[in-house]
């Protein structure tokens, strides 16, 4: 599916009444109880009736227009499915509606500034002038080609990839592979997806299929990774996603700082060769010394526990499954959706800024369990102290606003 960019919103002031009566009324939730400021949202809609796919919308709050981006989200010249984003400020398990109507011919257009998008050879570039610039490989080779924020370069692709683990102990890469290439699903000044796929031909594996999903969003300097593989056979043991900064080298005036979302926040530091790894344990029978969570820190072969979760299984006792790592200039924020959910899941951080995300389903070969993988990650480059330089925290970022139509 290929979205068109309608090219703007409308910014009016006034009542701006639609063509007809008709209008879609979407319903926006805060379900994590956090304060949300200017986040984004979106949602695809059906119009009542076939219309150009042109066709010029605006969205409604408490009867003001506010700034939306639409696009087309089927093609075609006459289409009914489109689709919406917007920004929204809410309090904590607040809720708001908006309305989407037909803007009538005394509207004025006005130019929505974002995302340039570019496609060549040597892949896709995203700017947000004049400081965030994305670059994508077009066999998303290194996963991010390159990312800058102003004059920090932040990512190494030649260390950075998806591979998948398979249970017979072979690691096949996913990213990188000609036979892939990097398509645009949705392109718009406010929000941007890529798509990459590949089949099990392309994989040189059986009946294994790779779909991998990154969004971009203007108003955050963040990517939304969504990697799912659909396994009949259950040859996928291990999703995992090794990956490297550009940081610099730890001294012992300025270690690499780390922080971990638990079920608290445990922060550390890293020396020279340290590394610290959060683990999300699954299971259905406790067993001794086993726990929801588990937190190391170590080098080399010594290593030691920095703190454990409980042992009693369930969701208010699970591992947020976000992390920092920073130098004394640059910071990545991620966030695993579902960490340790149903999953053995993994976050970790190495003193040279190296990084793995893994995800093991266990017991996959017995009969009933899922032909699907999926795991969903997001990256977020900010700066050091990401307390005042992110516009979000990573619970913020790993828990969406609920959006729906009325």
């Amino acid at each position: 599916m290929m979205w068109k960019w309608l090219g703007f919103v409308l910014l009016v002031c006034g009542n701006v009444l639609p063509l007809t009566a008709d209008e879609v009324t979407i319903v926006v939730n805060e379900t994590a109880g956090l304060h949300r400021g200017n986040f984004p949202a979106g949602i695809e809609f059906n119009w009542f009736e076939p219309v150009k796919a042109e066709t010029q919308f605006v969205l409604k709050h408490k009867g003001s227009v506010v700034p939306a981006q639409f696009l087309a989200a089927e093609t075609g010249n006459t289409i009914r499915r489109f689709s919406v984003d917007f920004r929204v400020t809410l309090a904590p398990h607040a809720s708001a509606e908006y309305t989407v109507q037909l803007a009538d011919g005394d509207s004025n257009p006005v130019l929505l500034k974002g995302f340039d998008v570019s496609q060549s050879a040597s892949g896709i570039r995203l700017t947000n002038a004049p400081h965030l610039f994305w670059e994508l490989d077009p066999h998303l080779d290194g996963i991010l080609k390159r990312f800058e924020f102003g004059e920090f370069k932040f990512w190494d692709a030649s260390q950075s990839e998806l591979v998948l683990k398979l249970s017979n102990g072979k690691e096949v890469p996913v990213t990188g592979n000609p036979k892939g290439d990097l398509k645009v699903l949705k392109q718009g000044p406010w929000t941007t997806k890529l798509n990459y796929s590949l089949n099990a031909v392309d994989l040189g594996l059986s009946n294994v299929h790779n779909n991998v999903t990154l969004s971009f969003n203007v108003s955050r300097s963040w990517v939304q990774v969504d990697w799912q593989i659909y396994d009949p056979a259950r040859e996928v043991k291990s999703l995992a996603v090794p990956m490297k900064l550009k940081l610099t080298q730890p001294t012992r005036e300025a270690p690499t700082l780390i922080d971990f979302g638990t079920t608290t926040q445990v922060y550390s530091r890293l020396s020279e060769g340290q590394f610290a790894e959060l683990r999300g344990n699954w299971f259905q029978v406790v067993k001794e010394d086993q726990y929801i969570w588990e937190l190391f820190q170590g080098k080399g072969n010594s290593v030691r526990r920095l703190a454990v979760g409980p042992q009693q299984p369930g969701s208010r006792f699970m591992a947020e499954g976000w992390a920092h790592i920073m130098d004394s200039q640059k910071c990545l924020a991620l966030a695993v959706d579902k960490f340790g959910d149903s999953s053995n899941d993994l976050i970790r951080l190495q003193s040279d800024g190296a990084v793995t995300l893994e995800r093991t389903y266990p017991q996959r070969k017995l009969l009933g369990s899922s032909k699907t993988m999926h795991l969903r990650f997001w990256l977020h480059f900010v700066f050091n102290p990401p307390h005042i330089s992110a516009a979000t925290s990573p619970q913020s970022m790993k828990t969406p606003l609920s959006v729906h139509l009325k």
